[in-house]
């Protein structure tokens, strides 16, 4: 089976610190994974090996079987859509573009757009917007809304490009509940064959398509595999610190205290 990704034995150091310790991992075509870990754990860091803004110490990366090192790793990049929380340091270049330029600029992964937009990517880009629901918000500007609507306008700018793979970097961190459950609803509805990473704390946000998790804890990857298999009561307290039951309702999990 095709591996969309892999991670061969990687560590990473900074300042003398062991960030991340002799991960290995693969997801495969027809997976959706969650990778889980408290703030800290490394998460972040792991996958921002992918668009190479992290080097790995020692091992190998390989995106759609392409080893880190060994090719031009921009052509790796364009295939890669992200959403995170953190593209809201670039607020300031986003604020005053309209939705529908945001969901444009997707198309070349940048923020704004300063290249040639053809009818037929503004037709796309139409359609993508209806798809997430946001047509009547696509001529507002980005500082008009909501925090939901915008990392929905993200979400559908990481489309434009049609990605064979998507990294959601804890893109509901900050939201309420309902502007939480609106994100998770447009994720589930959209997310057609593209395979995707979701990395949170929060177990509540793994949606019925993950099919697999990843639990990384002080660097290490210590459990992973098929969600229900990883998800248990023992791997979440340890995980957490605190004594927890966990329940399935909807073919998601929730977490209760004991």
């Amino acid at each position: 089976m095709e591996k969309i990704l892999s991670y061969k034995n990687v560590s990473f150091r900074r300042d003398g610190r062991e960030i991340l310790k002799n991960i290995n991992w693969e997801i495969k075509k027809g997976e959706n994974w969650a990778l889980l870990g408290l703030n800290g754990s490394g998460k972040s860091t792991l996958l921002s090996m992918i668009p190479a803004y992290t080097f790995a110490t020692s091992g190998e990366v390989s995106v759609f079987e392409k080893k880190f090192g060994t090719c031009v790793w921009a052509d790796v990049k364009e295939k890669v859509g992200f959403v995170s929380s953190s593209l809201n340091t670039f607020s300031d270049s986003l604020n005053n573009q309209i939705l529908n330029n945001i969901v444009l600029s997707g198309k070349y992964n940048s923020i704004g757009i300063y290249q040639e937009i053809t009818q037929k990517d503004r037709e796309k880009a139409n359609n993508i917007i209806k798809d997430f629901k946001l047509s009547h918000l696509k001529l507002n500007k980005y500082i008009t809304l909501s925090q939901g609507e915008q990392r929905k306008t993200l979400l559908a700018r990481a489309f434009m490009n049609e990605p064979s793979l998507l990294i959601l970097d804890e893109p509901c961190s900050g939201l309420d509940i309902r502007a939480r459950e609106m994100f998770l609803k447009t994720l589930e509805e959209n997310k057609s064959d593209i395979p995707f990473i979701y990395v949170t704390h929060q177990i509540e946000e793994i949606i019925p398509s993950i099919t697999h998790v990843a639990i990384l804890d002080n660097g290490e990857i210590v459990s992973q595999g098929n969600k229900f298999e990883v998800l248990t009561e023992e791997n979440l307290s340890k995980l957490y610190g605190i004594d927890l039951k966990i329940e399935w309702s909807n073919n998601r999990p929730w977490l209760i205290v004991k």
